[in-house]
């Protein structure tokens, strides 16, 4: 199971990035029922997994909740007392339409400012395998192209190198004029537009596509159907 060090710094949180086979997975995790929105909820006694029509869970219960990715963002936030935590699912789409910003306003209303939580961005797709077409980029950046004004934009022309050894050879360009995506770094961008601070928010290396196949990836699938579905389990629970 891969963890994070902020996270694991918090008394009384535990959390994971891991597979639904993980032994340390918790068995009653709540999920929504993921739909590339912006919807963030905070769970309720009653709710049940699967079915409510969002992509952001926040509690300050005991029960323990999670998104599920296979190449997105998996985004794990916790108060610093370790009173409150949330999970997000960060495809492009979600990002895009607002979800951190709707994460952090919930925490808001709770009375914990953007500079009292620790975030871990977990595995997720790096630049290396996340190609993207010449249309995406043109209308993301009329689009989103405020949020990068005065500084890069989350994309490069050439294909970056991986920033972990890979053990899967990374995919090759399959479009012309691609480009290639950080997605990590467009929600950390979007993160720290929000008031979160860098300090605050750790980002995993890991690539889900290229770094092993324990980690599922969509992308990785699509080119490889050989390989088994499979799907990245990102929790968080406040410990009994």
């Amino acid at each position: 199971m891969h963890q994070a060090k902020n996270l694991g710094a918090i008394a009384g949180v535990d959390h994971g990035f891991c597979s639904i086979n993980d032994p340390l997975r918790p068995d009653d995790l709540f999920i929504c029922k993921q739909v590339h929105s912006a919807a963030v909820i905070e769970w309720q006694a009653g709710l049940v997994a699967n079915t409510v029509e969002a992509d952001g869970v926040l509690t300050h219960t005991h029960q323990p909740i999670a998104v599920i990715t296979a190449d997105c963002l998996p985004i794990l936030l916790a108060s610093q007392d370790g009173q409150h935590v949330a999970a997000i699912h960060g495809g492009w789409k979600g990002l895009q339409r607002g979800i951190v910003a709707n994460a952090l306003q919930r925490f808001a209303d709770l009375g914990v400012a953007a500079d009292q939580l620790h975030v871990a961005i977990g595995p997720s797709i790096k630049p290396c395998c996340y190609e993207v077409s010449e249309g995406f980029i043109s209308e993301f950046q009329v689009d989103q192209g405020h949020v990068w004004r005065n500084g890069e934009a989350p994309w490069s022309v050439a294909q970056p190198q991986p920033l972990l050894s890979p053990q899967i050879p990374p995919p090759h360009a399959r479009q012309a004029r691609s480009a290639w995506f950080d997605l990590s770094r467009y929600g950390l961008m979007l993160l720290q537009a929000v008031g979160v601070g860098r300090e605050q928010i750790e980002v995993s290396e890991v690539c889900t596509y290229c770094t092993s196949t324990m980690f599922a990836s969509y992308r990785r699938r699509t080119h490889h159907p050989e390989e088994a579905k499979t799907l990245l389990y990102s929790w968080i629970g406040r410990k009994v």
